[in-house]
């Protein structure tokens, strides 16, 4: 090996991403922005989210989106691999009609054709494609649909001014997405997946452009929720939101607009 160390393989950069987002799931919670209403919209419209809906949610994390499907009136499976994640959420719904499975998708006890919908919300890249595509064809029944959808912080086809006086105060790159990072968005691979590997028919894909609006607190909120923020020290972070808010407060006269793009694929089960 001439001395070189291995690189790190991927599931220990997803234990490590888990276990780094699991260290405070109260503030995840309240950083992570909302889906737009249209997701939800299609759900329902097109996936049959309803008044009795068996579903399977996919790396839940805290409960965003569990919770909305609990409004709809849904009976959901949430399968969570990081613990923490899983108390937080299980004490967030407790007394719904929600089921925790602390496991990998992968690993995870499920019998086929068990339930009308699965979803996952900025979570599948987290599942082996190899194995997590072909289960996620199997655990819907005939006639069954299956959603995933991704959140991506920014848009590279709209201008964003907030961004760009990031980029001159903290350098480039500060989401830390890099170029890579919007595979998400890439949708004819994904309709691809979904249809060849886990044998969906109908595939769509469908793009939301929109804008939230953050104060300096809630950038705050936001930023701590990631990953590579995260890692930092505790001194570096703390002159990341000082610059934060500097440039929402001396820029912007104290409220950030922030654009996102959110990718979703639906595809049924023949």
């Amino acid at each position: 090996m001439n001395g070189e160390e291995a690189a790190p393989s991927l599931e220990s950069l997803r234990l490590e991403a888990r276990q780094i987002y699991g260290r405070d799931p109260a503030g995840y919670d309240a950083g992570r922005p909302q889906y737009p209403e249209a997701v939800y919209d299609i759900l329902a419209a097109r996936c049959g989210l309803t008044q009795g809906t068996t579903v399977l949610e996919i790396g839940p994390g805290t409960g965003l989106v569990t919770r909305r499907l609990l409004e709809f009136g849904a009976t959901v499976v949430a399968v969570e691999p990081e613990p923490a994640f899983a108390d937080y959420l299980a004490e967030s719904v407790a007394g719904s009609r929600v089921t925790i499975i602390v496991e990998k998708f992968e690993d995870a006890q499920l019998d086929d054709e068990q339930f009308d919908l699965a979803v996952a919300a900025t979570s599948f890249h987290w599942v082996d494609l190899a194995i997590g595509a072909p289960k996620l064809g199997r655990v819907v029944r005939s006639g069954g649909w299956v959603a995933i959808w991704w959140t991506v912080l920014g848009d590279p086809d709209r201008p964003d001014p907030f961004r760009q006086a990031m980029v001159e105060t903290i350098g480039p790159d500060p989401e830390h997405q890099g170029p890579g990072s919007a595979f998400q968005l890439g949708l004819m691979g994904g309709r691809t997946d979904l249809e060849r590997m886990a044998g969906l028919t109908g595939v769509q894909a469908e793009v939301f452009r929109w804008t939230a609006r953050y104060d300096a607190g809630q950038l705050r909120a936001l930023y701590s929720s990631l990953s590579h923020v995260r890692r930092q020290s505790a001194s570096d972070q703390e002159r990341l939101f000082d610059a934060l808010s500097a440039i929402v407060r001396d820029e912007f006269s104290g409220v950030a607009h922030h654009p996102f793009v959110t990718a979703l694929y639906t595809g049924r089960r023949p």
